[in-house]
C-alpha cells in the first residue's frame, strides 16, 4: 500500500477524480480522503506517473 497527501481536495468530487486519474495510470484500490489529503493506493506507479496524475486532477503533492 503506498500513501501520499495531495492539496487542495474539498470533496466527494474532487476524491473521484484523484481517484480516476490513478486508475487510469494503473493504480488499483484507490481511497482519497478529502478530509486528510491521504491518498492511498496499490500498484507500481513511478512518482512521476503519480506526480501527472495529481496534476491532472487539478491538484498538487503536498
Amino acid at each position: 500500500m503506498n500513501t501520499i497527501q495531495v492539496e487542495g481536495m474539498h470533496c466527494k468530487h474532487c476524491e473521484m477524480l484523484v481517484a480516476m486519474e490513478l486508475e487510469d495510470r494503473g493504480a488499483k484500490d484507490v481511497k482519497a480522503d478529502a478530509s486528510t489529503g491521504t491518498v492511498t493506493y496499490e500498484g507500481d506507479l513511478t512518482p512521476q506517473q503519480v506526480s501527472e496524475a495529481i496534476e491532472a486532477a487539478g491538484f498538487k503533492l503536498a
